[in-house]
Order: C-alpha cells, then sequence, then structure tokens
C-alpha cells in the first residue's frame, strides 16, 4: 500500500481528491517551475545573468528597465508576474482540453504545439508590447526558447490537464 502511495504522488496521479483547481495548480506550478529553471540557465548563458536578476528582467516588462536595479520588491513582482502567466496558460488549456477534440487526441503533440503557441504570443504580442528594452533576433536564442516551452511548458500542462480530465469522462 505505501509503494503505491509513493508511486502515485511522483507520477502526479490523481485521486478522488483532485479538483480542476488542483489540476491547474499543479499544471501552472509545474510548468513555472521548469519554465523558470530553463529561462535562468538560458539567461546566464546568454546574458550572464543570475536568478535574481532575471525575475527582475521580468518585472522590467511592467515596470520599465529601472526595475533591473529595483531589489527585493522587483524580484517578488518578477516572479509574480512569471506565475501568473504560467497560471493563465494553464487555464487557458484546461478550459478548451474538454471542448477541442485535438487536444485530446494528440495530447503530446498538442502540448508542444501549445508550447510553441506561448513562446510566440509571449514573443511576437506581450514582450514587443512590454516595457523590457528591446534587443535584437537572435536566432540560436529563438530556437532555444521554442524547444523549452514546448517541452518544459506546454507539455506538462497538456500531460497534467489530459491524466485529470480523462479521468473524469
Amino acid at each position: 500500500m505505501e509503494q503505491h502511495k509513493t508511486t502515485s504522488f511522483l507520477s502526479f496521479d490523481f485521486t478522488r481528491s483532485s479538483s480542476p483547481t488542483k489540476t491547474i495548480l499543479w499544471s501552472g506550478l509545474i510548468s513555472g517551475i521548469l519554465d523558470s529553471i530553463a529561462g535562468v540557465i538560458v539567461y546566464y548563458i546568454y546574458f550572464n545573468l543570475n536568478p535574481l536578476q532575471v525575475l527582475q528582467f521580468i518585472a522590467a516588462g511592467v515596470y520599465g528597465p529601472e526595475a533591473i536595479n529595483g531589489g527585493i520588491g522587483m524580484i517578488l513582482m518578477g516572479t509574480f508576474f512569471h506565475f501568473l502567466i504560467a497560471y493563465v496558460a494553464a487555464i487557458i488549456y484546461f478550459f478548451a482540453y474538454p471542448n477541442i477534440s485535438l487536444l485530446r487526441n494528440n495530447k503530446v503533440l498538442m502540448g508542444l504545439l501549445y508550447g510553441f503557441v506561448i513562446w510566440l504570443f509571449m514573443n511576437l504580442l506581450v514582450l514587443p508590447n512590454s516595457n523590457i528594452p528591446k534587443a535584437p533576433f537572435d536566432m540560436g536564442l529563438a530556437i532555444v526558447g521554442i524547444v523549452w516551452h514546448m517541452v518544459l511548458v506546454g507539455l506538462p500542462i497538456a500531460l497534467i490537464t489530459s491524466k485529470y480530465l480523462k479521468k473524469e469522462h
């Protein structure tokens, strides 16, 4: 019996106590954490930013370039905005899933595609209209960003959502 509990926890096996809220919380949290890890690694490699500077950079989207030197307040705001975006992505997928059969029939492919759509939305709509200082396009960084959003953001949201909603039907 104890083995089953451990296995269930590690595989995110949603039980009768699961709910839509818990499912969205899990998918937003997991995708947000994985996205954070990837962002910290990539932004360190490309721009030599430490994890706290990455969070300040995120806050700069709302508060402008001065957020990069804004201290703990901007670190907290960057964290808030980062997870807000992850949860919005999780909510959208959760409510789209039961209504779009393609999502249900091809969960891995659709999760990867959803990650690509998230990257497109962020890079073509959100970031250009934010207060983040503009930078020249870098194809290498774009490819890395696309892959990480596909595998570490879209895919976990799709798999966690499908696991819960499959149980419901």
